[in-house]
C-alpha cells in the first residue's frame, strides 16, 4: 500500500524506521510517499542481519531532485518504492556483496550496489521485470548482471551460523572455551583477536579467513590454510576498502570481518 506523509510527519513505521528518514532531500517543504512493502522487506533485512542500525541515504525523490541527482526523474524513488542504504552491524558498514544476497532472498525485485567501496546499496519493491545491477562494474546499472548473487559474489549460500559455528570449533581447538552457538559475540571476538594472519602463516584458521574473504569477494585462490602471496593480497584489498590498516590481519580487523559474516 503507498501512502502520502506530510513533510513533517514522523511516524514510526516499524521497529527501525520512521517515515521521515524517507522525505525527500531536495530542500524543499513537500508532501513524499512511501510503499508499505518496502519497509517491510527493509525491516526484515536489518532483522536477518542483525543490524545496529540502517541509514536511509535516498528515500523518496520528487521528480526534480532525481533528475538533479542523475536520475530519469520517473524511476522507483520517485514512486515511494526504493530506498538507497548502508547497514552497519557492530559499528561497522556490512558488505553489500552479502546485503545483496539476503535482499533477494527476500524477494527485493529492484537491487544494486551503488559504489565501488561496496558499502551503500539500492532497494526496491517494483512491479515491473526485476533489476539486479552492480554499479562497481562497467554498464553495471544499465541492466541486469546477474540472475543470481550468490553465484556472481561467490558467496557460499550456508548460513552464517554455521560459519561462525566453524570458527567457534577450530578455537576452541586452539585452547578457547567458547559456546558453539553461532553467534560472533564478544567472547569469540576476543579469542580471534589473539590471533595474527601473515604471510607464511599455515593452519585452520587461515582456512576459515580464506574461504570468508572469497566469499565477500576478495581472491584467495584455492582455500589451502596457507597465507601465501595471493591471500595477504586479498587481505590488503579487504583492509582497504574497509579503511583499516594495511599489513597482516589482526586486531580490529577481526571485529570488522565477524560483523560481515
Amino acid at each position: 500500500m503507498l501512502k502520502t506523509f506530510l513533510y513533517n510527519d514522523n511516524t514510526r513505521l516499524s521497529k527501525n524506521f520512521t517515515s521521515q528518514e524517507f522525505r525527500c532531500k531536495c530542500g524543499k517543504k513537500h508532501d513524499y510517499k512511501i510503499e508499505t512493502a518496502l519497509i517491510e522487506k527493509l525491516q526484515a533485512l536489518a532483522d536477518v542481519l542483525e543490524a545496529d542500525k540502517v541509514v536511509i541515504n535516498s528515500g523518496y525523490r520528487c521528480t526534480a531532485h532525481d533528475r538533479n541527482v542523475g536520475g530519469n526523474g520517473y524511476g522507483q524513488h520517485t514512486q515511494g518504492t526504493a530506498a538507497d542504504i548502508k547497514i552497519y552491524k557492530n559499528g561497522q558498514p556490512v558488505d553489500t556483496r552479502k546485503i545483496a544476497c539476503k535482499m533477494q532472498d527476500l524477494g527485493f525485485t529492484g537491487i544494486g550496489n551503488i559504489d565501488r567501496t561496496y558499502t551503500a546499496i539500492h532497494g526496491d519493491v517494483r512491479n515491473t521485470a526485476r533489476w539486479f545491477g552492480d554499479e562497481a562494474v562497467p554498464g553495471g546499472t544499465s541492466g541486469n548482471v546477474t540472475s543470481d548473487y550468490y553465484s556472481y559474489y561467490g558467496i557460499n549460500k550456508n548460513s552464517k551460523k554455521s560459519v561462525i559455528s566453524d570458527l567457534q570449533e577450530l578455537l576452541n581447538k586452539k585452547g578457547a572455551s567458547l559456546k558453539v552457538d553461532g553467534i560472533a559475540g564478544e567472547k569469540t571476538i576476543s579469542e580471534c583477536r589473539k590471533y595474527i594472519i601473515d604471510k607464511g602463516d599455515k593452519g585452520e584458521l587461515t582456512k576459515w579467513v580464506q574461504e570468508h574473504l572469497n566469499s565477500l569477494g576478495y581472491s584467495c585462490g584455492i582455500p589451502d590454510g596457507i597465507a601465501g602471496n595471493k591471500t595477504m593480497q586479498a587481505i590488503s584489498k579487504w583492509q582497504t576498502d574497509n579503511k583499516l590498516g594495511e599489513g597482516y590481519l589482526g586486531g580490529r580487523d577481526w571485529n570488522v570481518l565477524l560483523a560481515n559474516v
